[in-house]
């Protein structure tokens, strides 16, 4: 799920051709990643996001390692709990929503709204996580071999007090339609194997990948959103930018 969370990569100052330390601190739900004798931390994770709080090490790629020191209990006064979500008070960030079971979405098809599947199918529940991600990776994975795409749809309402429409900032990975009422309002892919086809920054999902305008109506509105994906984490971040006359989902 390397490609959902942004936040936690970094530049790091690599010898090309030579040996490279690396030191690793765990500490409960916390990391700090040290290179080459860097003082401060080179990467700092404030919150471990898998499932698993016990594991193994995996030592992978085109290199050679050598000379592996584990040391139990050694923290370095690093805190145990995770840092608190710098957005849990932001009200803009739409997090309850309704997840459908997967489908597969054939060739270079795209997904219409008469693809929605009805009330009465198998919806669930499903909440953001920190930073106002909607991870679909966590509740699915990548359920099909590559190159067949997943596709699942999310719905929720926003609720407005009368007609306008508000602008909205959107993350995703890889493939996005969004339906309001009925009506396709954006779609746009995100997909790292593409250079060209990344949207900033770097073919990660975050609220910098794109924006569109939301039209309202008043009373309930409908939002849903089909996501498709072949590589890697899926999931959607959405914001409202501007909730003047609007109230989103309470659960």
């Amino acid at each position: 799920m390397w490609d959902l969370f942004p936040r936690y990569q970094s530049a790091a100052p690599l010898r090309l051709k030579q040996w490279n330390h690396m030191r690793l601190v765990i500490s409960g739900q916390r990391m700090d990643v040290y290179i080459n004798g860097a003082q401060n931390p080179t990467l700092h994770v404030g919150r471990l996001e898998g499932d698993l709080s016990s594991g193994e090490l995996l030592l992978q790629g085109p290199a050679a390692f050598s000379n592996l020191v584990v040391s139990p209990g050694r923290v370095d006064k690093l805190e145990p709990e995770a840092e608190k979500d710098p957005t849990w008070d932001d009200a803009g960030l739409v997090r309850h929503w309704q997840i459908s079971s997967l489908q597969e979405l054939p060739g270079a098809n795209a997904p219409t709204v008469q693809d929605l599947p009805p009330v009465s199918g198998n919806w669930k529940p499903l909440e953001a996580e920190r930073g106002g991600l909607v991870n679909v990776s966590r509740e699915y994975g990548l359920p099909l071999k590559r190159p067949n795409r997943a596709l699942v749809w999310l719905k929720t309402t926003v609720k407005s007090d009368g007609e306008r429409v508000v602008h909205t900032s959107v993350g995703w990975a890889r493939e996005i339609w969004v339906f309001v009422n009925g009506q396709a309002v954006y779609a746009d892919k995100n997909l790292y194997t593409l250079a060209s086809a990344r949207k900033a920054p770097d073919g990660r999902c975050s609220l910098e990948n794109g924006s569109f305008a939301l039209p309202l109506r008043a009373g309930e509105n409908e939002v849903v959103v089909a996501l498709a994906n072949n590589f890697y984490g899926w999931g959607l971040i959405w914001r409202i930018n501007d909730l003047t006359g609007i109230e989103l989902p309470k659960w």
